[in-house]
Protein backbone atom coordinates (compact mmCIF):
# COMPACT_ATOMS: atom_id res chain seq x y z
CA UNK A 1 0.00 0.00 0.00
CA UNK A 2 3.16 2.22 0.62
CA UNK A 3 4.36 1.82 -2.73
CA UNK A 4 1.03 2.45 -4.41
CA UNK A 5 0.60 5.97 -2.08
CA UNK A 6 4.36 7.12 -3.01
CA UNK A 7 3.67 6.26 -6.86
CA UNK A 8 0.55 8.46 -6.25
CA UNK A 9 2.51 10.99 -4.92
CA UNK A 10 5.57 10.86 -7.29
CA UNK A 11 2.99 11.33 -10.25
CA UNK A 12 1.64 14.28 -8.79
CA UNK A 13 4.44 16.11 -8.37
CA UNK A 14 5.86 14.72 -12.20
CA UNK A 15 2.19 16.19 -13.42
CA UNK A 16 2.08 19.40 -11.26
CA UNK A 17 4.17 21.03 -13.64
CA UNK A 18 1.62 20.40 -16.48
CA UNK A 19 -1.49 20.68 -14.42
CA UNK A 20 -0.38 23.95 -13.35
CA UNK A 21 0.45 25.18 -16.78
CA UNK A 22 -2.81 24.57 -18.03
CA UNK A 23 -4.58 26.26 -15.85
CA UNK A 24 -2.62 28.88 -16.02
CA UNK A 25 -3.53 28.87 -19.69
CA UNK A 26 -6.98 28.27 -19.26
CA UNK A 27 -7.66 31.27 -16.69
CA UNK A 28 -5.44 33.06 -19.25
CA UNK A 29 -7.39 32.58 -22.32
CA UNK A 30 -10.57 32.84 -19.57
CA UNK A 31 -9.99 36.58 -19.08
CA UNK A 32 -9.27 37.18 -22.90
CA UNK A 33 -12.61 35.88 -24.37
CA UNK A 34 -14.26 37.85 -21.49
CA UNK A 35 -11.76 41.21 -22.32
CA UNK A 36 -12.46 40.78 -25.57
CA UNK A 37 -16.51 40.01 -25.53
CA UNK A 38 -16.43 43.12 -22.85
CA UNK A 39 -14.48 45.62 -25.37
CA UNK A 40 -17.13 44.40 -28.16
CA UNK A 41 -20.32 45.24 -25.82
CA UNK A 42 -18.89 48.50 -24.65
CA UNK A 43 -17.73 49.33 -28.43
CA UNK A 44 -21.27 48.75 -29.23
CA UNK A 45 -22.36 50.59 -26.36
CA UNK A 46 -20.61 53.87 -27.16
CA UNK A 47 -21.73 53.64 -30.97
CA UNK A 48 -25.30 53.47 -29.81
CA UNK A 49 -24.88 56.16 -27.31
CA UNK A 50 -23.28 58.34 -29.93
CA UNK A 51 -26.22 57.91 -32.54
CA UNK A 52 -29.18 58.63 -29.69
CA UNK A 53 -26.96 61.03 -27.72
CA UNK A 54 -28.45 64.27 -28.96
CA UNK A 55 -32.08 63.00 -28.93
CA UNK A 56 -31.81 60.60 -25.97
CA UNK A 57 -30.64 63.72 -23.75
CA UNK A 58 -33.48 65.76 -24.57
CA UNK A 59 -36.29 63.05 -23.92
CA UNK A 60 -37.49 62.80 -27.56
CA UNK A 61 -41.21 62.42 -28.63
CA UNK A 62 -41.28 58.90 -30.10
CA UNK A 63 -44.39 58.98 -32.18
CA UNK A 64 -46.93 56.48 -33.22
CA UNK A 65 -49.14 56.56 -36.16
CA UNK A 66 -53.08 55.30 -35.40
CA UNK A 67 -54.66 53.49 -38.63
CA UNK A 68 -58.23 54.94 -38.93
CA UNK A 69 -61.06 52.63 -40.45
CA UNK A 70 -63.45 55.35 -41.43
CA UNK A 71 -66.85 54.03 -40.40
CA UNK A 72 -65.79 51.02 -38.57
CA UNK A 73 -64.07 53.47 -36.07
CA UNK A 74 -66.63 53.03 -33.45
CA UNK A 75 -65.24 49.68 -32.19
CA UNK A 76 -61.81 51.72 -31.94
CA UNK A 77 -62.38 55.06 -31.39
CA UNK A 78 -58.57 55.73 -30.97
CA UNK A 79 -57.44 53.92 -33.84
CA UNK A 80 -55.27 50.68 -34.65
CA UNK A 81 -51.81 50.47 -34.16
CA UNK A 82 -49.98 47.35 -36.21
CA UNK A 83 -48.52 45.20 -34.26
CA UNK A 84 -45.01 45.88 -35.96
CA UNK A 85 -45.21 49.33 -35.06
CA UNK A 86 -45.48 48.51 -31.76
CA UNK A 87 -42.62 46.12 -31.73
CA UNK A 88 -40.91 48.73 -33.35
CA UNK A 89 -42.25 51.31 -30.04
CA UNK A 90 -40.57 48.33 -27.77
CA UNK A 91 -37.44 47.96 -29.60
CA UNK A 92 -36.45 51.64 -29.42
CA UNK A 93 -37.35 52.05 -25.78
CA UNK A 94 -35.19 49.10 -25.23
CA UNK A 95 -32.47 50.80 -26.84
CA UNK A 96 -33.02 54.26 -25.32
CA UNK A 97 -33.55 52.83 -21.73
CA UNK A 98 -30.12 50.60 -22.11
CA UNK A 99 -28.53 53.57 -22.79
CA UNK A 100 -29.98 55.62 -19.56
CA UNK A 101 -32.30 57.45 -22.05
CA UNK A 102 -36.28 58.08 -21.93
CA UNK A 103 -38.74 59.27 -24.54
CA UNK A 104 -42.04 60.07 -24.53
CA UNK A 105 -44.69 58.16 -26.49
CA UNK A 106 -47.61 60.09 -28.61
CA UNK A 107 -50.12 59.38 -31.09
CA UNK A 108 -49.56 61.35 -34.46
CA UNK A 109 -52.77 63.48 -34.59
CA UNK A 110 -52.46 64.47 -31.17
CA UNK A 111 -49.15 66.47 -31.45
CA UNK A 112 -49.54 70.15 -30.56
CA UNK A 113 -47.33 72.59 -33.31
CA UNK A 114 -45.12 73.22 -30.59
CA UNK A 115 -43.80 69.02 -30.16
CA UNK A 116 -44.05 69.27 -34.14
CA UNK A 117 -40.93 71.36 -33.37
CA UNK A 118 -39.18 69.17 -30.97
CA UNK A 119 -36.94 65.88 -31.16
CA UNK A 120 -39.07 63.39 -32.78
CA UNK A 121 -38.47 59.43 -33.69
CA UNK A 122 -41.20 58.65 -36.24
CA UNK A 123 -43.06 55.09 -36.00
CA UNK A 124 -44.55 53.89 -39.55
CA UNK A 125 -44.74 55.25 -43.17
CA UNK A 126 -46.58 57.81 -44.06
CA UNK A 127 -49.72 55.94 -44.81
CA UNK A 128 -50.02 55.18 -41.49
CA UNK A 129 -48.38 58.21 -39.40
CA UNK A 130 -49.23 61.57 -40.20
CA UNK A 131 -46.48 63.20 -39.04
CA UNK A 132 -43.93 60.93 -40.97
CA UNK A 133 -46.65 62.28 -44.00
CA UNK A 134 -46.10 65.84 -43.02
CA UNK A 135 -41.85 65.93 -42.34
CA UNK A 136 -41.30 63.87 -45.85
CA UNK A 137 -43.13 66.19 -47.64
CA UNK A 138 -41.34 68.70 -46.07
CA UNK A 139 -38.26 67.17 -46.65
CA UNK A 140 -38.72 66.97 -50.63
CA UNK A 141 -35.43 67.84 -51.79
CA UNK A 142 -33.37 66.97 -48.97
CA UNK A 143 -33.59 63.27 -49.08
CA UNK A 144 -33.50 61.26 -52.04
CA UNK A 145 -36.16 58.26 -51.28
CA UNK A 146 -39.94 58.70 -50.73
CA UNK A 147 -42.72 56.62 -50.69
CA UNK A 148 -45.27 56.20 -53.76
CA UNK A 149 -48.41 53.87 -53.69
CA UNK A 150 -49.05 50.49 -55.02
CA UNK A 151 -52.54 50.96 -55.78
CA UNK A 152 -52.46 46.95 -57.00
CA UNK A 153 -51.57 45.65 -53.72
CA UNK A 154 -53.68 48.88 -51.50
CA UNK A 155 -49.89 49.22 -50.26
CA UNK A 156 -46.51 51.56 -50.18
CA UNK A 157 -43.71 51.10 -52.47
CA UNK A 158 -39.88 52.74 -51.82
CA UNK A 159 -39.16 55.27 -54.44
CA UNK A 160 -35.58 55.62 -55.33
CA UNK A 161 -35.65 59.45 -56.37
CA UNK A 162 -32.45 59.70 -57.76
CA UNK A 163 -32.88 57.05 -60.31
CA UNK A 164 -36.64 56.69 -60.67
CA UNK A 165 -37.16 52.83 -59.16
CA UNK A 166 -39.95 51.80 -57.56
CA UNK A 167 -39.16 49.33 -54.88
CA UNK A 168 -41.51 47.07 -54.37
CA UNK A 169 -42.41 44.28 -51.30
CA UNK A 170 -42.84 40.71 -53.18
CA UNK A 171 -45.93 38.89 -52.65
CA UNK A 172 -47.42 35.09 -52.42
CA UNK A 173 -50.10 34.10 -54.56
CA UNK A 174 -52.37 34.52 -51.96
CA UNK A 175 -51.47 38.51 -51.65
CA UNK A 176 -49.23 38.37 -48.29
CA UNK A 177 -46.10 40.05 -48.56
CA UNK A 178 -42.87 37.69 -48.14
CA UNK A 179 -40.38 40.78 -48.49
CA UNK A 180 -40.22 43.93 -47.31
CA UNK A 181 -38.46 47.37 -47.68
CA UNK A 182 -37.99 49.76 -45.01
CA UNK A 183 -36.30 53.42 -44.30
CA UNK A 184 -34.55 55.32 -41.72
CA UNK A 185 -33.29 58.49 -42.07
CA UNK A 186 -31.92 60.92 -39.86
CA UNK A 187 -32.03 64.45 -40.32
CA UNK A 188 -32.56 67.51 -38.69
CA UNK A 189 -36.44 68.25 -38.03
CA UNK A 190 -37.37 70.67 -40.71
CA UNK A 191 -39.83 72.51 -38.83
CA UNK A 192 -36.96 73.26 -36.15
CA UNK A 193 -33.68 72.41 -37.96
CA UNK A 194 -31.27 74.43 -35.68
CA UNK A 195 -32.53 73.21 -32.34
CA UNK A 196 -34.59 69.88 -32.90
CA UNK A 197 -33.22 66.52 -35.01
CA UNK A 198 -35.70 63.53 -36.64
CA UNK A 199 -35.68 60.21 -36.99
CA UNK A 200 -37.88 58.08 -39.06
CA UNK A 201 -38.42 54.48 -39.21
CA UNK A 202 -40.80 53.35 -41.57
CA UNK A 203 -41.28 50.32 -43.82
CA UNK A 204 -43.75 50.13 -47.14
CA UNK A 205 -45.51 47.15 -44.29
CA UNK A 206 -45.29 47.09 -40.26
CA UNK A 207 -42.49 43.94 -40.57
CA UNK A 208 -40.28 46.20 -42.67
CA UNK A 209 -40.87 49.21 -39.46
CA UNK A 210 -39.93 46.76 -36.99
CA UNK A 211 -37.05 44.93 -39.06
CA UNK A 212 -35.16 48.75 -39.39
CA UNK A 213 -36.00 49.93 -35.83
CA UNK A 214 -34.00 46.19 -34.40
CA UNK A 215 -31.79 47.50 -37.48
CA UNK A 216 -30.93 50.53 -35.17
CA UNK A 217 -29.07 48.86 -32.30
CA UNK A 218 -27.06 46.20 -34.56
CA UNK A 219 -23.18 47.18 -34.82
CA UNK A 220 -22.27 46.91 -37.74
CA UNK A 221 -25.02 49.29 -39.04
CA UNK A 222 -24.07 51.64 -36.22
CA UNK A 223 -20.27 51.46 -36.96
CA UNK A 224 -21.10 52.11 -41.09
CA UNK A 225 -23.04 55.45 -39.93
CA UNK A 226 -20.27 56.47 -37.60
CA UNK A 227 -19.22 59.40 -39.92
CA UNK A 228 -22.51 60.44 -40.87
CA UNK A 229 -24.47 62.43 -38.83
CA UNK A 230 -27.71 62.38 -41.17
CA UNK A 231 -28.35 60.09 -43.35
CA UNK A 232 -30.98 58.00 -45.41
CA UNK A 233 -30.86 54.07 -45.38
CA UNK A 234 -32.54 51.48 -47.06
CA UNK A 235 -32.91 47.97 -45.45
CA UNK A 236 -34.77 44.87 -47.15
CA UNK A 237 -36.15 42.02 -44.74
CA UNK A 238 -37.81 38.64 -45.46
CA UNK A 239 -40.91 37.70 -44.34
CA UNK A 240 -42.42 34.08 -43.02
CA UNK A 241 -46.22 33.85 -41.65
CA UNK A 242 -45.72 37.53 -40.63
CA UNK A 243 -42.58 37.64 -38.88
CA UNK A 244 -39.25 39.06 -40.63
CA UNK A 245 -35.89 37.72 -40.76
CA UNK A 246 -32.70 38.03 -42.31
CA UNK A 247 -32.69 42.18 -42.10
CA UNK A 248 -29.50 43.48 -44.46
CA UNK A 249 -28.68 47.14 -45.13
CA UNK A 250 -29.03 47.92 -49.38
CA UNK A 251 -28.13 51.50 -48.47
CA UNK A 252 -26.75 54.33 -47.01
CA UNK A 253 -27.05 57.59 -48.06
CA UNK A 254 -25.60 61.09 -46.85
CA UNK A 255 -27.59 63.63 -46.24
CA UNK A 256 -25.66 66.79 -46.61
CA UNK A 257 -25.50 69.43 -44.05
CA UNK A 258 -28.27 72.30 -44.76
Amino acid sequence: MSLAVGSVGAWLVQAFPDISSNLIAAAIGGVLVWSATNARRRLKLVRARRFWRALGGRHPLIVLGAHDFGSQRRWARAGVVGMGDIGALVEIEAQLRKLGFAGKIAESKQLSPRELSSDLVLIGGPVANAVTRTMMTKLRGTISYDFAEDPEHEAAVVHDLRSGRLLTPQYDEPGYPVSDHALIIRTPNPLAPDTAELVIVAGCFEHGTEAAAEKLGDRKFLRRLKRMKHFEALVETTVVNGAHYNTKLVETRRIPAG
